[in-house]
Order: C-alpha cells, then structure tokens, then sequence
C-alpha cells in the first residue's frame, strides 16, 4: 500500500506544499494514493515522544511505501534518522524521497545515503534553534476526518457554507479548518509544481587544510 506522509511545520514549507508535490510525484509515476498520514507534532519532539509515528511504522507490512517530501518530515535528527530507516530495512518497506526522486530500501547504494545524511546534516545548521511549540504549528483536530470530502467538495466549488450543512457543523469552525490546514489551496492545486531536484553531492574534507 501507498502511504503519503505529512508532518505540519511552518519553518520550511506547508502541508499544501508538500501533499501538492508528492501527489504530483505519484501521478507522474503510476502510484496510487492508499492512504494519507499527517503528523501535527512539533519537529523539535523526539522519536520516543512520538508514540502515533512509532504506531505508524509498526502498523506496515512488507511491500508498502511511504512518500515523503523530504527527510525532515521522518526527523531533523540524524540520529533518529537512522533508527526509522533501520526499521524500514527491517520491516522491507520502500522510503520515497519525492524531493529528489529517491526510492530507499535495502537495495539502496550507500553513497545516496551519505550524501542525503550529509544534507539534512547541513540544512540542519541553517535552521535557528526554537524553543517550544512553533509558530503556526497546528494540532488534531475532530475535523481530521472529514478531510478528503472536504478537499472534494471544494473541488466541485461548494462553499464554506454548504459544506458545514453537509457535514452538519458549525460554519465558522469548518472555515477556520479550511483556511489552517490551507485546504482551498490543496483543492486547487495553487501550490506551484516543481520536479525532483538531483541529490547534493558530499566533499570529503578531512585532509583538506585550513
């Protein structure tokens, strides 16, 4: 089965963003969407305070996929990068990285590890250390369920209006979830395409002087 996986953050890019290019990825490649996980815990969480994640991977089985934008999405830690790809070798589940188009499973060179290690690595240090709970982070909610009907009937131009009487709720708390979750923008597909970019090549900087 298909998983796409999405993590809420407002330090890099959005939800919209990143569900708009995975789906692009999956439809230029003949995937089809089985399912869709979102993530609204802060990226400054550690792995074992992540209890729905863990559930998540614990829950696949041989053969399925995750598609994520990027690496970050799974962890910012190094680390814990590495314990998560240790338990998708394991478990004989395929990674993919839409943002430059890599499939990661055993069969995976090294040297594409390392050199997608060595980015986050990098990214890492450009990033400003927050405290606490992000800004614009955003959090469960009991609308969560309603989300791909919501993305339809916005698709088929029903407003915010019709959709609350649809779904029997108040009209300004399905607006509010509509605007958080940027699903008007999801809908529409107004988040610019964009193609698979080529993997940063790593420089070995031991022996160099200065």
């Amino acid at each position: 089965m298909n998983y796409i996986y999405l993590r809420s953050r407002s330090d890099r890019y959005s939800l919209a963003q990143q569900e708009k290019h995975i789906k692009d990825y999956m439809q230029r490649h003949g995937y089809e969407v089985g399912g869709i996980e979102i993530e609204v815990s802060p990226d400054n969480r550690s792995l074992e305070e992540r209890e729905e994640f863990r559930s998540f991977l614990h829950s696949l089985s041989k053969g399925d996929r995750i598609f994520v934008y990027d690496l970050r999405t799974l962890s910012k830690r190094i680390g814990e990068l590495i314990q998560i790809l240790n338990c998708i070798y394991n478990h004989g589940i395929t990674l993919v990285i839409t943002k430059y188009g890599v499939k990661i499973d055993k069969l995976t060179p090294a040297a594409v590890l390392v050199s997608l290690l060595h980015q986050q690595r990098e990214e890492n240090k450009k990033v400003p250390v927050r405290s606490g709970r992000p800004r614009g982070s955003i959090s469960k909610s009991k609308y969560d369920r309603y989300r791909e009907r919501i993305i339809q009937m916005l698709k088929e131009g029903s407003s915010v209006s019709m959709i609350a009487k649809e779904l029997g709720v108040s009209r300004s708390s399905i607006r509010d979830y509509i605007t958080s979750r940027q699903l008007r923008e999801i809908a529409r597909g107004g988040v610019e395409e964009s193609y698979p970019e080529e993997i940063p090549k790593t420089e070995c900087k031991i022996n160099q002087k200065g």
